[in-house]
């Protein structure tokens, strides 16, 4: 009944959830989804523990229109380093929400845009220098999570900045409240929020400069069948379509 009843929204997406559903459902069953604490995008609740978040509730609704029997509980949150390497070696998994790149996009194949971001320097609102470019910021230590974008985008725009590298976001905002460096580089979303869950004053820090403003996607493994992600992209383009992401994000940024 389900896939009948959303034949009626679009021919060829009935036929990738019908049809794609029925002969390969069982190899989109068995992919395995990878994510992290990458609040508000994706994370554990607090009280449950099971993966919530824009990215988690989006997944979810492609599962459904695709009939894929997943919940969130099968999602495994991993430290973004150790989940990064396992998407590249495990030819069937995808790694999310995962910012696109030009030299991502050599190691994965990707369903998106799932959602814009900011990567941004964060610093002390008091004092804070003038950035205006990346070579401003050579005299500076710079914290960030290892392997995630703030990461990759400081290395490959040349920063020759001191740069502490984390295993995760919440140690990333301790150690810059207690002044173990001068900046931090992550998505601006997610440093405030994670701010917040260790109750450091969000508005005590500022935006010095942008690194990059991006989408981020799906990151699938270049040995997932390419008919998986073409159905996941359809009904990712139908859930942008019908304002279905738009919803999702404006319950999680407020």
């Amino acid at each position: 009944m389900r896939v009948l009843k959303w034949c009626a929204r679009g021919v060829v997406v009935c036929l990738l959830g019908g049809v794609l559903g029925a002969a390969q459902g069982q190899a989109l069953d068995d992919i395995q989804w990878l994510s992290e604490e990458y609040a508000p995008y994706n994370y554990a609740d607090p009280e449950t523990g099971i993966p919530t978040g824009i990215s988690v509730d989006v997944l979810q609704r492609i599962w459904d229109r695709l009939g894929v029997e997943r919940q969130a509980s099968d999602i495994t949150i991993l430290p973004w380093a150790r989940g990064y390497r396992i998407a590249q070696d495990d030819p069937n998994t995808c790694l999310f929400a995962t910012t696109v790149t030009e030299p991502r996009q050599e190691l994965f194949n990707f369903v998106e845009p799932l959602v814009d971001v900011s990567i941004v320097v964060v610093g002390a609102r008091d004092g804070a220098p003038a950035i205006n470019s990346v070579d401003d910021l050579a005299p500076y230590r710079i914290g960030v999570v290892r392997d995630d974008i703030g990461d990759q985008l400081l290395v490959q725009q040349g920063a020759e900045s001191t740069i502490i590298r984390t295993d995760s976001a919440r140690i990333m905002v301790r150690m810059l409240r207690g002044q173990r460096f001068d900046f931090i580089a992550y998505d601006a979303h997610t440093a405030r929020w994670t701010m917040q869950q260790e109750d450091i004053d969000a508005s005590e820090y500022a935006d010095v400069y942008v690194l990059d403003e991006a989408v981020m996607g799906y990151a699938c493994n270049k040995a997932v069948p390419q008919e998986h992600i073409d159905a996941m992209q359809s009904v990712l383009d139908e859930l942008i379509a019908d304002g279905t992401v738009a919803r999702i994000i404006s319950e999680y940024r407020q």
